[in-house]
This record gives C-alpha cells, structure tokens and sequence, in this order.
C-alpha cells in the first residue's frame, strides 16, 4: 500500500527510522538567526508504505499511489480532492472564508511574504468580471 505526497512536507530527523532517512531530501535553508543551514524534507511525490501512506491520504498529504491504497482509504476520488485542498489551503496559512473561496477558484495561489495576494490562473478574469459587475452598479 503507497501513498506519494502532495506537497513539500518538513521533517523532523529526531524521530526518523532508517526507512524514512531513506526519504528525506536536503534542501538548502536559513536558521531563525539568519545561518545557512540545510533543511530536512520529504518531496513532493515522496512515496510513503503501509498504515503510514493510508494516514497521509486521510489527512490530504499524500494521494494513493497504487489500488491497493485506494481501495483502503475507503474515500471517493473527489472527498480524496476536497482533503487534498483543505490541507494545500492550511499549508499555505489561507483560513480567511473569502481567501479560500478565492483559492478554490483557481484567482489566488496563496499569500506573497507582504501579505498580498499570490495571482492564480483565473486572477485576471476575476477581476475583470469584478469591474464589470462595478460598472453595472453604476
């Protein structure tokens, strides 16, 4: 049973097994005092075995990567999709209501380090049926 994760996903070495150190990736970072250091993560399309992969699908980390995963997760392709979206938006710290609506509809794609938004494929388009909706107001 096989699950690939969706996202980048940090990892905390304190508690890696000699089968997960196998997964880890080292990606070049900064400590909080502004030191390079190298990070610990699991890569996107990291494949994960067993009970592990099956908690991954449930909590929209990981997708399963062979039948056998996604007949045990018991869930639709599209409740897998919902989590998948879920954890992608909490990921990227999107909790405002609006915000995620947004991001479900493709016109953000998260939050620039201002806290301005991220423009998503649909980004022009939103706005242009916004200005018009204003100029219909008028």
């Amino acid at each position: 049973m096989q699950a690939a994760l969706n996202l980048d996903q940090f990892c905390d070495t304190s508690k890696l097994t000699p089968e997960l150190a196998a997964l880890v990736s080292w990606i070049p970072g900064k400590s909080r005092d502004g030191q390079a250091v190298q990070i610990a993560v699991y890569r996107k399309g990291t494949v994960f075995s067993g009970l592990m992969a099956l908690q991954l699908c449930r909590t929209g980390q990981a997708s399963p990567a062979d039948a056998e995963c996604a007949e045990a997760v018991g869930m639709t392709p599209q409740e897998l999709e919902v989590l998948r979206v879920d954890y992608a938006m909490n990921a990227k710290g999107i909790n405002d209501k609006g915000d995620r609506e947004l991001y479900r509809a493709g016109v953000i794609l998260g939050y620039n380090p201002d806290l301005s938004y991220q423009p998503g494929p649909n980004w022009d388009k939103y706005h242009a049926a916004k200005q018009q909706l204003q100029e219909t107001e008028l």
